[in-house]
């Protein structure tokens, strides 16, 4: 972890422009970030091969590294591969009794958000799907140390819940499932559908309870933690209407997709407040992917394009250079909408 940190701090040094920082100070900090970065792995793989189950130190290790990813790989295929293969491997192998308390505690909670938006931004599945680890923020919230929760927590139980059904959506109608009978697969998309319904609701009842919680806690609107929850409102919202709206397999099948101004005011909403997030908030800049990704889809005029370019590129400023592969891919779609 300690080589893990220095790699961070000195790349950051080597994009620094400061007048204090030369050029050749620059190289140097460069040449040092890899050389840690390298340390950090080979002496994590030598911790791995020594221990069966990961220490709570180690856990922050592939952590960091994916962060190195963030600011180096602008595919950002480093970061998935370390927080899928690393990260995420690490929280299985303690299993989830390991992260009811402590140290254990406070990294799954820090790193459950990041685990979410990347199975839904890669519409990949995720290990939080498991029983065994949808019932575990329940343990933690449920303990002694209970004064920390925030609606949040619940709503990205919601998260997880969408991410589950999509991934069983794109399993059971991508091309190589055409086995599948025709009623069989009717029924289970009927299914699928039906749990939509159920989670729709559930984020309809989420923020009504969210708002009277802010009112009856006396929390504000700007708080960071909040913010966070509100954008994520609007950006799931939107994402579980997508799963049914892009999949003509659904046409003929009540689903819970929302009418084209619903998912306006969803897209304004997350453009306005994430703008205001990065210019005020103290949240990392990579948990607005997920929903700029999501509002990047849907928008339909030039100047939301803009707006997006724009916080996109005030991102990658700050460091997080895989920025530039989603305004990449919403060019891309946006080239394809003709705006």
């Amino acid at each position: 972890m300690y080589h893990a940190s220095i790699a961070l701090g000195a790349l950051d040094l080597s994009r620094r422009s400061v007048s204090t920082t030369l050029p050749p100070e620059r190289k140097d900090a460069a040449v040092g970030a890899f050389t840690a970065y390298h340390t950090s792995i080979a002496k994590l793989k030598a911790e791995i091969l020594s221990n069966n189950t990961p220490r709570d130190v180690n856990l922050w290790t592939p952590f960091f590294l994916g962060l190195f990813e963030l600011m180096h790989d602008v595919t950002g295929e480093g970061w998935v591969k370390h927080f899928l293969f690393g990260t995420s491997k690490m929280l299985q192998l303690r299993g989830p009794e390991a992260h009811v308390a402590g140290s254990g505690r406070s990294f799954f909670l820090t790193v459950r958000v990041f685990e979410i938006c990347r199975a839904l931004i890669y519409s990949e599945p995720t290990f939080l799907c498991q029983p065994e680890w949808t019932s575990l923020p329940t343990k933690i919230w449920n303990g002694d140390d209970n004064c920390h929760w925030h609606p949040k927590e619940s709503l990205f139980d919601l998260m997880i819940a969408c991410s589950s059904i999509s991934h069983r959506v794109w399993a059971l109608i991508k091309p190589d499932s055409s086995n599948c009978p025709n009623i069989s697969l009717h029924r289970a998309l009927l299914e699928l559908a039906a749990e939509g319904f159920v989670i729709r609701s559930a984020l309809a009842d989420w923020y009504t309870n969210f708002q009277k919680w802010s009112t009856d806690t006396g929390t504000p609107e700007y708080n960071p933690d909040s913010v966070l929850a509100t954008i994520y409102f609007h950006g799931i919202s939107i994402y579980l209407s997508g799963i049914f709206d892009y999949r003509t397999q659904f046409n003929k099948i009540p689903t819970p997709t929302i009418s084209q101004a619903v998912v306006q005011n969803h897209v304004d909403n997350i453009l306005r407040m994430t703008e205001i997030s990065l210019k005020t908030a103290n949240l990392a800049a990579v948990l607005f992917f997920f929903p700029l990704r999501v509002a990047g889809a849907r928008v339909t005029t030039a100047r939301e394009t803009e707006s997006i370019c724009g916080m996109l590129g005030e991102i990658s400023l700050r460091g997080f250079v895989v920025a530039d592969a989603f305004t990449a891919d919403l060019k891309s779609v946006w080239r394809r909408k003709g705006i």
